[in-house]
Order: structure tokens, then sequence, then C-alpha cells
């Protein structure tokens, strides 16, 4: 066996199986795991001291690692979202155009960056049903989880920002009843 077959992920090398396969292998290898966890930790604990030993194989699995999420980042981040939130890569796009790219709270567009680039809209869902409700922008989306998604607390920092504003203004709740 060549010696960069060794890096290779699993996930690439399993990507030629059927899904039934992989379905199957997934669920032999967790029942595997829960039955044999000394095992496990054995196995893991011999294959973290032999990669200490050679410092140098580390930097390039790290490398190579690296150098694939830089190559299939579209790929990866379109895998991540249907599997945390279950839609593809074509409702996410459907979504996006019905928001014009933009936050479906503050209407603008994702200003957040990462490794020199602008983030994508981040879907945004119910935590308790997991529905997705729409796309956010990278503020819009952790304030939502700041204010641990509760209305009563929302409706309170209106009224803390209404009480301590300089200016005259009114905010029209969704009910139709104004706070000012």
């Amino acid at each position: 066996m060549e010696e960069h077959l060794w890096i290779v992920p699993n996930f690439v090398r399993i990507e030629q199986m059927s899904f039934d396969k992989r379905e199957k292998n997934r669920l032999k290898a967790a029942e595997y795991r829960k039955n044999n966890p000394d095992k496990v930790r054995e196995i893991n604990r011999r294959s973290k001291a032999k990669l200490r030993e050679n410092p140098k194989k580390i930097e390039k699995i790290r490398e190579y690692q690296m150098s694939y999420r830089n190559k299939n980042r579209n790929i990866l981040s379109d895998k991540e979202r249907e599997r945390r939130f279950g839609i593809t890569r074509q409702e996410y796009a459907e979504m996006f155009l019905k928001q014009n790219g933009t936050c479906a709270i503050c209407s603008q567009p994702e200003t957040a960056t990462r490794l020199g680039k602008v983030k994508a809209l981040s879907v945004d869902h119910n935590h308790k049903t997991g529905v997705v409700r729409g796309l956010l922008c990278s503020d819009c989306n952790t304030g939502i989880g700041k204010l641990k998604e509760d209305r009563n607390i929302f409706l309170s920092a209106i009224q803390y920002l209404n009480k301590h504003s300089d200016k005259e203004e009114v905010v029209v709740l969704f009910n139709g009843s104004q706070k000012g």
C-alpha cells in the first residue's frame, strides 16, 4: 500500500459505495463502538501514540486535510447543511433567491468573513422542532441565539431600547399593538 493512501480520509474512499452499503457500514461501526468501548479506546490510544512518534506524518496529514477542505469547501458545506438541517443545496439556493440574498430579519447581505471570504447566510431553525425558518446573517443569527429564541426576552429588549432611546421612536409589533 502506498503511503499517501494512508492519509486519505475514509469518507473519500466511501464516496464510491452505494448509499445502502455506506449506511450499513456506519451502523455496523456504531454498533461495534457501542459494544467494545475499551477496545476502541485502546485502538485510538495506540494510533495517537504512533502518530506522536512521527511529527512529519502529522504535518503531512494536516496539510492534506487543509488542502482537501479548501478544494471542496462548497461540497463539504452542502453536506454539513444537509446533515444538520435536512436541506439540499437546491433548497438553500431557492431560499437565498426568495430572500434576495439578504437576511430574513435585517434585509442586509452577509458581511461576516471567514478566511478572507464572505460567509454564506446561516440557516435559522427552531431548536425544539428542527424546522428551518429562513436564512440569517451572522449578527441576527447570533442575536437570536443570545436571546435564547425567547419572544418575551425580545419584547423586553425592545421595551428597554425604547425606554433609553434619544429619539421619539415607536416600535410596531406584528400583532398590531404599539410599544413606545
